[in-house]
């Protein structure tokens, strides 16, 4: 017993040592939402051009993200880092009780540059990614209750240019940022010998938080 009471009372130590640490890195985690479009090429723009003759809409919906930069000083306003970003599709509603979405997501490094003010997380910044992830494409079918499912992998790549406003000090801001983002994502369709291209690229405006 006095022994696993060293153990423990170790480990608390341990912990809170680890945590005073972490407190001291140059590390900023990043949450974003928006409002994104996104547009199609090839095969998936092919399909596009047949869903507004059936009477599908616009392919827009909402952007999250949320990334981790290690930023210190030395770098003068450039963050490294990794996270994950995902777009959920409105729904687009066809005739005859149709429904169609495309989501996608990328995980991935990201760089965010304030090369004006060389502070991380004050004025002006330019952001890149690129990273991997999947789409998926799905169709619904209202008047038969049914559905259809075709997944894609492949790479991302993103820029864009945005805004950080400083809240209590340095190390919280607020965010707003223009982004264009461009994905090229392999399927394996049933009937095909060979993968399909499913292209797509969006435009978002999104708002977010650094702390």
């Amino acid at each position: 017993m006095k022994y696993a009471l060293i153990v423990i009372l170790l480990g608390l130590a341990t912990h809170s040592y680890g945590q005073e640490s972490v407190s001291k890195l140059p590390v900023y985690g990043s949450v974003s939402v928006g409002y994104g479009n996104t547009f199609f090429s090839g095969i998936l723009s092919e399909k596009e051009e047949r869903n507004d003759q059936r009477g599908f809409g616009r392919n827009d919906g909402i952007t999250l993200a949320t990334f981790y930069y290690w930023a210190p000083e030395k770098l003068r306003g450039l963050g490294i880092g990794t996270g994950v970003r995902a777009f959920v599709a409105r729904p687009n509603n066809g005739s005859n009780q149709e429904t169609y979405t495309y989501n996608y997501y990328h995980i991935g490094i990201s760089i965010r540059d304030y090369f004006i003010t060389k502070r991380f997380n004050d004025g002006l910044y330019v952001t890149a990614n690129i990273g991997w992830g999947q789409g998926t494409e799905k169709y619904s079918f209202g008047n038969t209750n049914t559905r259809e499912f075709q997944n894609a992998l492949g790479i991302t790549v993103l820029g864009g240019l945005g805004y950080s406003i400083p809240l209590n000090g340095n190390h919280n801001a607020l965010n707003l940022d223009l982004s264009y983002e461009y994905s090229n994502r392999n399927a394996e369709i049933t009937g095909n010998t060979d993968t399909v291209d499913f292209i797509n690229s969006q435009i978002s405006f999104n708002v977010g938080f650094t702390f």
